[in-house]
């Protein structure tokens, strides 16, 4: 199949299905800073290519507005998105949330949001036959992956924390903490700078927790009960393990490695 023919088979296959999610995007889209998504854009195109930028934005928004779903679906008023230079993106609330599963729920709405769009572009690769798209699916669950890592303020360290804390709170500030030097080693280890504005973050979230926690036994943020811990913890573990599927499932696209250099530079 032509590459010249696939934007106009994808327009007129999916895009009456694909209508109502992007209006919805859009809307949300409203409430990200113009001056900070085209410095991103910048950024990410500088680094990489134009192309390859577009993907990184596109993955980005989709998973803050996953963010964004989950805290209007419980009555959380928001600001908007927030997307940040060289480290990601940020789904804004009003408030702090009233309960760990609020976190939970909010914290992995993302990661779910981002599965979708990976699944997405992997069928497409299936049905258009282009490596370009199989690559993109697969760059879409690497970077989920990493969002996962059970690290705070990530989103994999936000729903290990919800679960730590509704356990006890001495057991919710020992996981903080073996994530405050989790990401530190990594950082370290792997010479990934991101990993040390991470670690510089969980360590400030520590001592937030400590310090409000310690007033009154759980601050105002009421637990989890141990069914919805499980759940919890049981939804987290399937949504990684749908990710390493779909990333296994893109590393064997026929050019799959093509199509990312392709992307990077010409």
């Amino acid at each position: 199949m032509s590459s010249r023919a696939a934007p106009i088979i994808i327009a007129v296959v999916f895009g009456p299905k694909l209508f109502k999610i992007v209006t919805a995007a859009l809307k949300s889209a409203k409430a990200a800073k113009l001056g900070l998504g085209v410095a991103s854009m910048a950024a990410y195109s500088w680094l990489f290519t134009w192309e390859f930028a577009i993907l990184i934005m596109v993955s980005l928004i989709i998973h803050e507005y996953g963010h964004i779903w989950a805290m209007r679906a419980v009555g959380i008023p928001t600001k908007g998105i927030y997307l940040i230079p060289f480290v990601g993106g940020a789904a804004v609330s009003e408030r702090a949330f009233k309960n760990r599963m609020e976190e939970q729920f909010v914290a992995i709405a993302g990661p779910i949001f981002g599965l979708a769009q990976g699944c997405f572009l992997y069928l497409l690769y299936l049905l258009l036959d282009l490596p370009l798209l199989g690559a993109a699916a697969g760059w879409v669950a690497l970077f989920n992956v990493f969002n996962l890592l059970p690290i705070p303020p990530l989103d994999g360290g936000r729903i290990v924390k919800s679960a730590t804390f509704s356990i006890g709170k001495i057991w919710g500030l020992i996981f903080m903490g073996a994530g405050f030097a989790g990401a530190f080693l990594l950082m370290l280890l792997m010479d990934f700078w991101l990993l040390g504005v991470i670690a510089i973050v969980s360590f400030f979230e520590i001592l937030w927790e400590a310090r409000a926690s310690g007033r009154d036994g759980e601050f105002h943020v009421r637990r989890m009960d141990r069914w919805q811990v499980l759940q919890s913890l049981g939804l987290y573990v399937m949504v990684i393990a749908a990710f390493v599927a779909l990333m296994v499932a893109s590393s064997s696209v026929p050019e799959g490695k093509l199509a990312l250099q392709i992307m990077r530079s010409d």
